[in-house]
């Protein structure tokens, strides 16, 4: 036993030796000069808060490693099983299409939108995010109910047609859609908060140099939107691999589905740590593949001009084109799921049922958007700043460790949550302050993607012209910087409040007590069968989103 523990203390002493020897190497080669200023460079301002906020987004992480240090042997062979294995390829598979789609759709509804003369841009601007609004799992079920094999279509198309069955949307394909289907404005959000800060010289030399219109586009526009696109569509990768509601209902097995059924099924919340935590090293690959992508290209304008409104090029005969598929778009994303829940609410009425008061469930969404709003994107300022401005390996990681809310299951994060509060006790477990603090950490991406994008952007010689002014880097950056970034501020706040207004599983486990929102009414409603009751909630989830979204579209800076 003496001589295996010498053995061992030897080894660690040769390792720590070689380990040592490669950071001195390291040293060597890059120079100490080098380090001193790519570590200490940064303000200290800066340091700290970002510092911060890499310390709360590991939480969720750190509970999760915790819990899988007791997963046992069996777990760790159900892991590396074909068939797991299998629904891991099957997840990819799904949050690539997915993420696909989305950019196909959102990508010309924002070029349209902001780049020419479409009709009713102003109605396009707010019904094309509307979606975003409608929870996956509600979203699933009216896509079922309207589109399934004995669907509302096939009983409307039955009496004309004779049709007795229609084609079966269960697996992958419904899947896609629903997916698609809703979750296309995150990349439409992204898009339209950076592509006002474009420079219009460019596609005006490119004219000049004999390039048509469509050549303009693909050569010159779509290349400066790349960050926003790709922003955009991890938004779109990560909320796809944590998803559970629509795949669920759409019986495709996801990894996401694996672990709601180890821990549900079983109650095997190591298990189910151990999986959550391979979730997020398949979500932390796609986070460096965006990185990769997106490459260190410098994106701001070098011009000294003032900045000016790019010109709004003329549809022409791609007018009616364009209006047909914008309105197919929105029917199928919004137009349907908000008819169906009209036909069961008027079905309810006609069957005597009573309207439900959700005049304190809206009051509680609302308040847990907004404020859900406000403190990310009082995050995401410092963070974004950091990544774009200084980069280097801190910054990485400060970056990084943001999606990790987000990359992993709600469930997840909030049980994770609900260890911590317990443990800490009153004023923090079952409090407002830890509901708000879960929310942050799951949705601080949706609003880091639009606000990092925009400032791509920006060129830093106009906050070092303010800085050779005299002013200090703070007064520069509020006074120079954050009103260039308004527009993306503005995205960012209705892409957060638009997705914490349908969060529920963090709403179910951490909100205090008799604490209600329009989604756990919905939840507790559909999940009991009463569809007429469910309805009122879930229209009212829609338009109560719809007025604080106007008054954001009108305040953003986008011309009509």
């Amino acid at each position: 036993m003496l001589l295996e523990l010498q053995q061992d203390e030897l080894q660690l002493r040769v390792s720590s030796l070689i380990l040592r020897t490669i950071l001195l190497s390291k040293i060597v080669a890059t120079g100490p000069s080098q380090i001193y200023r790519g570590i200490f460079r940064i303000p200290i301002g800066l340091v700290i808060p970002c510092l911060l906020i890499t310390i709360a987004c590991i939480i969720p992480l750190a509970y999760l490693i915790l819990k899988s240090l007791g997963a046992g042997s069996d777990s760790w062979a159900w892991l590396f099983r074909i068939n797991t294995l299998m629904i891991f390829w099957r997840s990819i598979i799904l949050a690539f299409s997915v993420t696909t789609t989305c950019i196909l759709i959102a990508v010309p509804i924002a070029l349209l939108i902001t780049k020419f003369d479409l009709r009713g841009k102003r109605i396009w601007e707010v019904v094309t995010l509307l979606p975003l609004v409608i929870p996956s799992y509600v979203g699933a079920y009216l896509l079922m109910s309207s589109m399934g094999p004995k669907g509302l279509v096939q009983q409307t198309l039955h009496p004309f047609f004779g049709i007795e069955r229609m084609p079966s949307i269960y697996g992958f394909v419904g899947a896609l859609i629903t997916l698609s289907l809703l979750n296309f404005p995150y990349v439409l959000l992204t898009i339209r908060g950076t592509i006002n800060q474009l420079d219009p010289a460019q596609e005006e030399s490119s004219r000049l140099l004999g390039l048509n219109r469509l050549q303009t586009l693909m050569k010159v526009t779509l290349p400066q939107l790349r960050p926003a696109i790709i922003s955009g569509g991890l938004l779109v990768s990560l909320y796809t691999l944590s998803d559970f509601g629509a795949v669920s209902l759409m019986r495709y097995k996801t990894f996401t589905w694996s672990i709601y059924n180890q821990y549900g099924a079983s109650f095997d919340m190591n298990a189910a740590a151990l999986l959550s935590i391979s979730l997020c090293a398949l979500a932390t690959l796609i986070v460096y593949v965006e990185s990769f992508i997106r490459g260190n290209k410098k994106y701001f304008n070098t011009s000294t001009g003032a900045p000016r409104s790019p010109r709004v090029m003329k549809l022409g005969v791609w007018q009616v084109p364009s209006q047909i598929f914008c309105f197919l778009i929105t029917v199928f994303s919004l137009g349907v799921p908000t008819s169906i829940l009209c036909y069961w609410l008027f079905r309810g009425i006609s069957s005597g049922e009573s309207i439900i008061n959700v005049l304190e469930s809206t009051g509680n969404s609302l308040i847990l958007a907004s404020a859900t709003s406000v403190c990310v994107i009082v995050v995401v300022l410092p963070v974004s700043y950091l990544v774009v401005r200084y980069g280097g390996i801190f910054a990485t990681i400060v970056e990084k460790s943001c999606f990790v809310g987000f990359a992993l299951p709600s469930i997840a994060v909030s049980l994770s949550l609900v260890f911590l509060g317990s443990r800490i006790g009153h004023p923090i477990y079952q409090s407002m302050g830890l509901l708000i603090f879960a929310c942050v950490l799951l949705y601080l991406p949706t609003g880091l993607g639009s606000v990092k994008s925009s400032l791509l952007h920006i060129s830093p010689r106009l906050e070092e012209s303010s800085k050779t002014l005299g002013n200090a880097s703070l007064r520069t950056y509020i006074k120079v910087t954050l009103p260039l970034l308004k527009p993306s501020i503005l995205m960012g706040v209705a892409i957060v409040f638009l997705v914490t207004m349908k969060e529920l599983p963090a709403v179910l486990m951490l909100s205090p007590l008799d604490f209600h929102t329009l989604t756990t009414d919905i939840w507790t409603y559909s999940s009991e069968a009463f569809f007429a009751k469910a309805a009122v909630p879930s229209l009212t989830l829609l338009l109560v989103s719809s007025i604080p979204l106007t008054l954001v579209m009108l305040k953003s800076g986008l011309r009509g």
